[in-house]
């Protein structure tokens, strides 16, 4: 006999009223998922699923959708811990999306799934990828199965429904999910699932957003009750190469993150810097290198016009300076007083404490051959350093969670600073300087004029 399950879909939540916030209900005590997810920096040398060696696995915020935790039977309409719907302040539009449990959802592996609502920009369901840089090529994978809710009809998902999926660099792609020749009204259906769809692009902004937003129109989504399921997120990347071409003066500009909502650097610093302890930095360890800046003449060129060699001593002074775009109260590039608590959670983070401003005085000893030409060269050690202050430690809701990227360049503790002494031959123009005549003041008797009687006494 076949039992037909017949579970009216008491939790349908009506369009109307759904800006009511809801807090996620997981108690600050308990370690969030996503608080030991590597960052790129972290999982060098990991390849991901796609099968390259190259790609690294994304830390996709609790893409299984299974936090916060709910029972099985109806469906669910609480925030999705990690997730923004609509707006990504906070957790968004309350109720954008519905969950059904492993138990419900149809899923071969028993998956939680996330239902999608409406078809608007408001209730696009979304999360920032954590480690991914701008340039990196990223790969989503999920599954996808058309509505499974009690309030389907057969032809809303006779022919599949519609959604897209949009990584943040590129583009908007148009999905349709498998038919569902099957499904009964007021019946929960199992689904039709496919596994493994993938989507592919090219980030154009360090922690893209990603999107799903559906496309089934008002009159076959029962109110935003039935529209199509996603299940499963997870993602890998190939990172962008190090640019080792960019000048100190033009470092990429400094972006901060509360949740997945982007925020002025301002208010990132005014977090961090507001304890010691507040927010911890790691230093993206690839993208950060120490490295010898172009040599440039450091003093005047002494010029040989004698017929003697010559020796003579001068001084050579070396300066350097750092280079951020931080506002003044992070501390960041620092100063000689006392370290801001940004400056001491990059020294703890780098193990290192960079002298900000470094001068050093040195006097060299030219011995100089006639007709020869001597001048100094100085090559500046310095050290680039690219990172992310986090919110320390990790909050329960990731929603609440300040990021903050930024560069640093500036003297390097580990190498010296070069000094070439240097001697050669004199170019075209100091030879013809070398020979022009000894500047004197005319003489009022030339060479074809007698000299006169001079009677003076």
């Amino acid at each position: 006999m076949n039992i037909v399950q017949t579970r009216a879909v008491t939790g349908m939540v009506p369009a109307a009223g759904l800006a009511a916030a809801l807090c996620l209900g997981v108690p600050a005590a308990v370690q969030p998922a996503y608080a030991d997810a590597p960052r790129s920096s972290d999982s060098a040398g990991s390849s991901g699923s796609s099968g390259s060696a190259a790609s690294r696995p994304v830390a996709v915020i609790n893409g299984d959708f299974a936090l916060p935790a709910f029972p099985a039977g109806s469906v669910n309409w609480s925030p999705v811990q990690g997730w923004s719907v609509g707006s990504t302040a906070g957790s968004g539009t309350a109720a954008g999306v519905g969950r059904y449990a492993g138990a419900d959802s149809g899923h071969p592996d028993g998956k939680t799934a996330i239902m999608l609502r409406f078809p608007a920009a408001a209730y696009g369901f979304k999360q920032r990828l954590r480690g991914v840089r701008a340039g990196a090529q990223v790969t989503v994978t999920f599954d996808d199965s058309p509505g499974i809710a009690a309030a389907c009809t057969p032809a809303a998902v006779a022919q599949g429904q519609s959604y897209t999926i949009e990584g943040a660099g590129g583009e908007v792609s148009e999905r349709t999910t498998a038919p569902d020749p099957d499904k009964k009204l007021n019946t929960l259906g199992k689904g039709v699932w496919r596994t493994g769809q993938t989507y592919t692009f090219t980030a154009s902004e360090h922690e893209p957003l990603l999107t799903f937003t559906s496309k089934v129109p008002a009159p076959t989504n029962a109110n935003g009750n039935c529209g199509p399921l996603i299940a499963d997120v997870r993602a890998v990347q190939v990172p962008p190469p190090v640019d080792k071409t960019i000048p100190k003066t033009a470092l990429p500009p400094s972006q901060a993150f509360y949740g997945n909502d982007a925020r002025p650097v301002t208010e990132a610093v005014n977090y961090c810097n507001g304890a010691p302890g507040r927010c911890v930095f790691t230093p993206e360890k690839e993208y950060s290198y120490a490295y010898y800046e172009p040599a440039q003449v450091n003093g005047d060129t002494y010029i040989n016009c004698t017929r003697n060699a010559l020796t003579r001593t001068r001084p050579v002074t070396f300066a350097g300076r750092s280079y951020g775009d931080l506002p003044a109260g992070a501390g960041l590039p620092g100063t000689t007083g006392t370290p801001s608590s940004m400056a001491q959670q990059f020294a703890a983070g780098t193990a290192t404490s960079p002298a900000w401003a470094a001068k050093s005085d040195h006097t060299v000893t030219e011995a100089l051959q006639p007709s020869e030409a001597a001048w100094i060269e100085t090559q500046a050690g310095r050290r680039r350093t690219e990172g992310w202050f986090a919110s320390s430690p990790a909050p329960a809701d990731p929603n609440t969670e300040w990021r903050l990227y930024t560069v640093l360049d500036y003297p390097a503790p580990e190498l010296s600073d070069r000094v070439y002494q240097r001697t050669g031959p004199m170019t075209a123009s100091e030879k013809q300087r070398c020979q022009a005549d000894r500047p004197t003041a005319s003489t009022p008797v030339g060479m074809n004029t007698p000299a006169g009687t001079n009677r003076s006494s």
